[in-house]
């Protein structure tokens, strides 16, 4: 109780201590110090938010691409967009029904779907139902639900769950958005003998799936060609072609339904950044507390950046997260910073004038600058 008494009389003195006139190297030295202060956040923010916009542009542009039919995706093999001369697949008519998300984990870098997927063809000599692979993934249980006959076509139904290995991209962490495929292939048919037809108007997902921390936002379905650099070793096709299979992909979008996430994240950073700011408020010779905020407000910036830093795979480059907690580091070092200044002017310079004003100006800076970027951040990464 003492302590806090005593920290309360500090603030206070420094609160309540008369206005005095400033001179011109004091309003020069203001003037200067603003200008490089809001050059700073004006450049933080300035490449902070065009940064996050660009990545979330390209998120879209990575979406657009993988569900465009004639589409390539960024650093994948082009597909063979024609079928070869004399070709002529079986076509297999193929639908899916999302049931449930059993688990969805970023750090483990998969998602375990629960769905329905129905084959309808014509002919006896093939059997997609049975040959289905399920692309960059396994089937962890499938069971037949129908095997019949309808208006001269065999319609096939199973109940599937699959582990799929999705790298979850972590650049907008946390307010990101992702797009989950659920792709299909046959496992023994190349596309010149089978091709899948999208039952695209069937096709959906059940209002009952549900992800931690995410919305699903909406789905789609499209068939393309998949080309593999290989020829898997048949002894029938000349070494330099790659085998193409048709593939159909379902995709389910998902975002962050808010900010509730960001701010859950962020709130040991910003609690620590207030209490760095607390310091500008107590008179510079005071030099324990003055300092001392500071310093345990950068240690706390430490320790959520670490924290925080735990909940996503490292994916090598500057995300934003990193520019969050970056940012709030350097305004705390910029908090002691001050200061050292402040503590230069009173003491040494005597002009106690000077100081305080320095203090009042800072504060509003920081402050301001501080909530901008991180009023901006989050609006320039989440889903449109």
């Amino acid at each position: 109780m003492q302590e806090l008494q005593l920290f309360s009389e500090r603030i206070g003195s420094a609160m309540d201590a008369p206005d005095l006139p400033l001179t011109a190297g004091g309003r020069r030295f203001l003037l200067l110090w603003s200008l490089a202060i809001i050059l700073l956040f004006l450049g933080l923010g300035l490449y902070t938010v065009r940064t996050v916009n660009q990545l979330r542009l390209d998120a879209v542009a990575r979406h657009k691409a993988r569900f465009d039919p004639k589409g390539v995706e960024p650093g994948k093999t082009a597909a063979e967009d024609t079928l070869p001369a004399g070709a002529n697949p079986r076509k297999v008519t193929v639908g899916m029904y999302v049931d449930n998300i059993a688990s969805i984990s970023i750090l483990d870098a998969s998602w375990t779907p629960v769905f329905y997927i129905w084959f309808r063809w014509t002919g006896d000599d093939i059997n997609p139902g049975e040959t289905f692979n399920v692309v960059e993934g396994e089937i962890l249980s499938k069971v037949k639900l129908n095997d019949e006959v309808i208006n001269g076509e065999r319609y096939v139904r199973y109940l599937v769950k699959a582990q799929i290995t999705k790298f979850f991209n972590p650049s907008r962490f946390p307010v990101d958005d992702h797009l989950l495929t659920l792709s299909i292939e046959d496992g023994v048919l190349p596309w010149r003998e089978m091709e899948y037809v999208a039952d695209a108007e069937a096709s959906n997902i059940s209002s009952r799936v549900k992800m931690p921390g995410y919305v699903v936002l909406k789905s789609d379905m499209v068939v393309k060609p998949h080309t593999y650099k290989t020829t898997f070793g048949d002894p029938r096709l000349p070494a330099d072609s790659r085998e193409t299979y048709s593939q159909l992909i379902y995709g389910i979008w998902n975002g962050r339904p808010g900010l509730g996430t960001y701010s859950k994240v962020f709130v040991g950073l910003f609690a620590a950044i207030a209490i760095a700011l607390l310091a500008f408020f107590i008179k510079p010779t005071d030099v324990d507390p003055r300092f001392g905020l500071g310093v345990g407000g950068f240690f706390g910036a430490v320790a959520n950046t670490l924290l925080s830093a735990s909940l996503v795979p490292d994916g090598g480059t500057m995300t934003l997260l990193d520019m969050v907690n970056g940012v709030g580091m350097i305004t705390i070092f910029l908090t002691i910073l001050q200061s050292t200044i402040s503590l230069h002017i009173y003491d040494i310079r005597g002009d106690l004038a000077l100081s305080r004003r320095f203090d009042r100006v800072s504060f509003l800076l920081f402050a301001t600058g501080l909530v901008t970027i991180n009023a901006l951040l989050p609006w320039a990464g989440l889903a449109r």
